[in-house]
């Protein structure tokens, strides 16, 4: 079992950033757990874990400050080791405006290598004496609401295991690229990790068939999904739970021509709301209709 200290406050926070340069420590492993639409509304940042070589941390995201949060991660003197950065810059990007820097991604590591798979398989391959956690844990936890507070040691472990190897993964890895002669490729790759590579599309624009579709469907898409989306943001649900994507491309694709065609795609809407939904689903219709009309 893991031992680890809480950090629940700005000042708490302040004094171990202040502890870590009076060390010289300029390195520290770093994940998140966050809140993808699962169980409410939208996309937050639940947790932060860190090890800094010696100690681990978990730093409660609901009661330390955007600001400080901020100040962490965009210190780029302070190198933050990851695996797969990219949803974790995207979440605090979007949600508290930071750009993180001092990102060290060994995932770039394990890629230009030749390995293509999760953290879990990379310690596996790497660093197989380590206890590995049964699937159907690491499933479970995955699946977690971090939201809710105490956490649970199960999640606790679980959080602080995504940072236990990543120090000495970074090692290995680190010497692998260099006996290959990749350093300076992956230097270079590394100057880009956690940034965004141009604006964030929007919701609609990622549904695997968009470039397919017509320019009509499109604006169908779009106005349909902003529909579903203004009710599971008024109502704090996972989108989904109020029509599933695919509901959305078909009813684009073959947009409803009267009130009964739009009940065919909401009959598992729970009764309470079906009305609503039907009738913002139809004024989403009128919207693209105008839209086109343009």
């Amino acid at each position: 079992m893991l031992n680890y200290k809480l950090i629940d406050s700005d000042s708490v926070f302040t004094e171990l950033l202040v502890s870590w340069k009076k060390q010289n420590i300029a390195s520290v492993a770093m994940d998140f757990e966050g809140e993808f639409n699962l169980h409410i509304y939208g996309e937050h940042l639940c947790l932060i874990q860190v090890f800094d070589g010696k100690e681990y941390y978990l730093i409660d995201p609901f009661k330390v400050s955007a600001e400080v949060l901020k100040t962490f991660m965009e210190d780029a003197s302070l190198e933050k080791i990851m695996f797969d950065c990219a949803s974790d810059s995207s979440l605090v990007r979007k949600q508290y405006g930071i750009i993180m820097e001092g990102v060290y991604d060994i995932r770039v590591l394990a890629l230009a290598l030749g390995y293509n798979g999760n953290l879990s398989g990379l310690v596996e391959s790497y660093l197989p004496e380590t206890s590995k956690q049964p699937m159907s844990n690491k499933k479970k936890n995955q699946m977690t609401n971090w939201l809710k507070r105490p956490l649970r040691e199960e999640q606790v472990q679980y959080a602080l295991s995504d940072v236990e190897h990543l120090f000495a993964l970074r090692t290995l890895l680190d010497q692998e690229i260099a006996e290959k002669g990749l350093t300076q490729q992956v230097e270079q790759q590394m100057l880009t990790v956690g940034k965004s590579k141009g604006p964030d599309r929007p919701g609609w624009e990622k549904f695997s068939s968009w470039k397919y579709l017509s320019k009509e469907e499109k604006v169908y898409l779009k106005h349909f999904f902003l529909a579903r989306d203004t009710l599971a943001q008024k109502y704090n649900v996972p989108a989904v739970r109020v029509l599933e994507k695919h509901l959305l491309l078909q009813m684009a694709k073959n947009v409803p021509a009267a009130e009964v065609d739009f009940l065919s795609y909401c009959g598992k809407t729970a009764p309470h709301r079906l009305q609503e939904l039907m009738k913002t689903l139809k004024d989403a219709k009128s919207q693209a209709m105008s839209e086109l009309q343009q």
